[in-house]
This record gives structure tokens, C-alpha cells and sequence, in this order.
């Protein structure tokens, strides 16, 4: 019993002088710092007699400086309100609403989700109309289309199919010797691409697709190879593409699409307003394929054509849907307006068009 009651008082008197030792460093290290802020105050207060006397030549330097500032700022404004002047229809009065987190028991199993999906879709349109050029003359098209898409991949044929092109012609045998006009079915075309999400919201393009044309043009098919970038911002969605001719001649075409879903519960349960508008730079280094076959045109390289799109989606139910749409393309300048009338089959460069759209997604 002495023996452990000795051993606690050793474990006290230790304790003892550990705090005090500790409190005797500190002390110490408090006294160093205030020696040392003193020596800092001092310091700094010799600094600011040496800056004073330097202060002239520091405000020519600072006069300079702020006229640089002010020409920056002055292009940062005007590159603000261009961009603002090009995007603001689709900022402006609706936002998306933000997106609750999905219930445990609602997320799909990894298997489900890379399922693959097929659409059925079918414009009715009063026109039809490809980069501004007009490919029917006063009359509606009809224009079915099937997408299969897996893991990124897709695959789609489309046509075209013109109600008036000729009243006695069949859907898609072309005309009888010696009659002129062309075939109803009037194009089918053929893409295959690949997307891929390389970093959130941002997602890159590989693809191809062949314009298949009916006669008396079908010697005119065309083969293009397109790859583009897209990145969808909390206020639109933003995408760049290029096409390149390869069959015919170096022929290339960019296009830049802004694009912006809003949401219209208050016309139908799951309705969305699309709006659209695509800008496109048209190069051409050897025009064999115009529309109206009048010739090689020469070389071509300018500011193109201007669509605006705007469509209503209405849900019918899960897997069908139907759309109201309206279009209108304009030329960027008087030689794409002098172009597209030249290559357009109602000799028009503005264009109005409206329609529906009814899709079956599964």
C-alpha cells in the first residue's frame, strides 16, 4: 500500500513540473514575438518613409496602368454584349427547375441504362429546306426517319418524300422516258456517328452520312464526314460541327447551334418549349453539285445562312410525342443570298416553313 501511494505522489510531482515547465516556454516564446514585433514596427515604419519619397513616380506608373485597365475593359464590354445580344432569347424568361435527386429505388441498374433505344419520327412539313436552299417548290414533304442509338453509337436512315413533285409518278420509281420532273421520293440519307461524354457536359462528335438523291441528280449523291464539340450550359446548350464533302470536291461547312429547353407544364403535364438557332459558314472550293445544275459556280466561302427554330413538345404518353414546329431561314449576306436564289427550287433566299412532328421513342 506505501509502495503505490508513493508511486501516485511521483506521478503528481512530475505532472507539476511538466506544466510548469510549459508554461515557462511559453512565456518565453511570448516575449521573443513582442521583441520581434518591435523590430517589425520599426522596419515598417522606415518602409513607409522610403515609399513616400517614391510615391511621384508611382503615380505616373499607376495613370499608366489604369488607361491599359480602361482599354481592356472597354473590349470585355463590348465581347459581353455581343455575346449577350446572341444568346439572350435563350437566357431570359424561364430557367430550368433544378432537379431532385433521384430515390434510391428509382435509379436504374447499370445494365438497364445501356440498353439500346429505336425512334420512330415523321415530319409534315410545308417545305423542304437544307442550308437555306430551298429542295421543294410550293408543296408539303413528307419526311419518316428511324434512329437506333447503343453505348454512344447511332444509326439512322432518313427520307424524303415530296407530295407534288409529279401527280402520275409512283412513290419511288423515277419518271418514264421522255417525261421531265423528278421522282417523288426525292432523297434518302444514311448517318452513322458516335458521341462521347469526355468530362461533365461536354461531349465530342465523330460521324458520317451519305445524301442519297433520286434522278435525274443522282449523280449528284454526296458523302460527308462531321465531327463537332458541345457543352450544355445551365442557360442553353452550345454546339460547333464541321462537314466535309468528299465526293465531289473539298466542300466544307461549319455550323455553330445554340439550343435551349424550357419547361411549359402549365399547356401539358411534361410539355417542353425548344427553341433553336444555327449559324453556318458554307466553303466551297469546287461547286459541281448544284441544285439546279446550271454549272460549276466557282469557289464560294461565306458567312451562310441563319435558322431559327421554335417547337412545342407534348407528351402523349411515355413512349410518344408530337410537336408543332416553326422554321424560318435567312441568308447572312448578299452573296449567300445570291446563292441560295440561284440554288433554290422556288428561287427564294428567305425561307418560312411550319409543320409537326409526331415521334415514337422505345
Amino acid at each position: 500500500m506505501r509502495r503505490y501511494l508513493a508511486r501516485i505522489l511521483l506521478i503528481e510531482i512530475l505532472t507539476l513540473e511538466w506544466k510548469s515547465l510549459f508554461i515557462v516556454n511559453n512565456a518565453a516564446a511570448w516575449l521573443r514575438n513582442a521583441g520581434q514585433i518591435s523590430i517589425f514596427c520599426l522596419a515598417a515604419s522606415n518602409e513607409n518613409e522610403r515609399l513616400k519619397k517614391g510615391s511621384s513616380n508611382l503615380n505616373i506608373k499607376k495613370g499608366a496602368n489604369e488607361m491599359n485597365s480602361s482599354a481592356i475593359r472597354k473590349k470585355a464590354l463590348a465581347c459581353m454584349v455581343l455575346f449577350l445580344t446572341i444568346s439572350f432569347p435563350f437566357m431570359a424568361a424561364w430557367a430550368d427547375e433544378p432537379t431532385a435527386p433521384a430515390a434510391p429505388g428509382d435509379q436504374k441498374p447499370p445494365e438497364e441504362a445501356a440498353k439500346p433505344t429505336a425512334t420512330f419520327s415523321t415530319d409534315i412539313l410545308s417545305q423542304y429546306i437544307f442550308r437555306g436552299a430551298a429542295q421543294s417548290e410550293g408543296s408539303a414533304v413528307f419526311q419518316p426517319s428511324f434512329t437506333v442509338i447503343y453505348a454512344g453509337f447511332s444509326a439512322n436512315i432518313w427520307g424524303n418524300w415530296d407530295v407534288a413533285r409529279n401527280s402520275n409518278n409512283h412513290l419511288f420509281m423515277p419518271l418514264p422516258a421522255g417525261q421531265s420532273g423528278n421522282a417523288r421520293w426525292s432523297e434518302t440519307d444514311f448517318t452513322v456517328s458516335y458521341t462521347k461524354e469526355v468530362c461533365k457536359n461536354f461531349s465530342v462528335l465523330i460521324g458520317n452520312v451519305y445524301y442519297g438523291l433520286q434522278p435525274p441528280i443522282s449523280n449528284f449523291d454526296e458523302d460527308e464526314i462531321f465531327g463537332g464539340v458541345s457543352y450544355n450550359f445551365p442557360w442553353l446548350t452550345v454546339a460547333f460541327t464541321t462537314y466535309g464533302e468528299v465526293t465531289h470536291s473539298a466542300d466544307v461547312w461549319f455550323q455553330l447551334d445554340l439550343t435551349k429547353s424550357i419547361p411549359v407544364d402549365m399547356l401539358c403535364k411534361g410539355a417542353t418549349l425548344d427553341l433553336g438557332a444555327s449559324f453556318g459558314y458554307l466553303m466551297l472550293l469546287q461547286n459541281d453539285n448544284t441544285l439546279n445544275l446550271a454549272g460549276a459556280m466557282g469557289t464560294y466561302s461565306n458567312f451562310h445562312t441563319c435558322q431559327l427554330t421554335a417547337d412545342v413538345k407534348f407528351p402523349i404518353n411515355k413512349y410518344i410525342s408530337i410537336s408543332p414546329k416553326v422554321g424560318l431561314w435567312l441568308p447572312l449576306t448578299d452573296a449567300a443570298s445570291d446563292y441560295l436564289q440561284a440554288n433554290s427550287l422556288d428561287s427564294q433566299s428567305t425561307h418560312f416553313y411550319g409543320g409537326i412532328n409526331l415521334t415514337a421513342t422505345f
